[in-house]
């Protein structure tokens, strides 16, 4: 397991490490810390080395959070492990994932 860190740059969040059910609590848990408070907040996946259904279901949760707080949430550099959750999951649309 790849520990999930998260920093920010330029307007951007990076994640770097794994996104999964060992690291999703604590991330989920620390979010105000690395959580943006701009109208539009990037997160740059970059970095993410994996990806299971706890991440993909963190990421829905948090643009569910950013979107009743009037805030958008872009994903940048999504890799392809992702975009297949999100496909087979049907939720494509709901993270704007391509």
């Amino acid at each position: 397991m790849t520990a999930l860190t998260f920093k920010n740059d330029q307007g951007a969040v990076l994640l770097n490490g794994s996104l999964n059910r060992s690291t999703v609590p604590a991330a989920w848990a620390d979010r105000a810390a690395w959580c943006s408070d701009s109208e539009l907040m990037t997160l740059d996946l970059a970095g993410v080395d994996s990806v299971d259904s706890a991440g993909l279901a963190m990421l829905i949760q948090l643009k569910a959070e950013l979107q009743q707080r009037g805030q958008q949430l872009t994903l940048r550099n999504v890799n392809k492990q992702l975009i297949q959750f999100a496909e087979v999951s049907g939720v494509t649309g709901l993270l704007s994932v391509s």
